[in-house]
């Protein structure tokens, strides 16, 4: 994406002081991971953190498949602010 830290920080909308933490350290609230992800346009790959929970019936197992099944609707990053 070729973006700045200080520009990535500010498409996110969090400080660029948390930016450099996650990036340095990987310490973030999960609401800042979230927006750095929809920033950089990999919230997709935040599935992987949260695996649904096992089924604990039959029909609980059939609802788990129906929503896998529908696709999820695209986040878009906040537009930027212009200075």
């Amino acid at each position: 994406m070729g973006l700045t830290q200080t520009d990535a920080a500010a498409r996110a909308g969090i400080a660029y002081r948390t930016w450099r933490r996650l990036e340095a350290e990987g310490n973030a609230s999960i609401e800042d991971l979230v927006r750095a992800a929809v920033a950089l346009r990999c919230e997709q790959d935040l599935a992987g953190l949260f695996p649904a929970p096992p089924a604990t019936s039959m029909d609980a197992l059939l609802d788990q498949q129906k929503a896998a099944a529908k696709p999820k609707p695209r986040m878009r990053a906040p537009a930027s602010r212009a200075s």
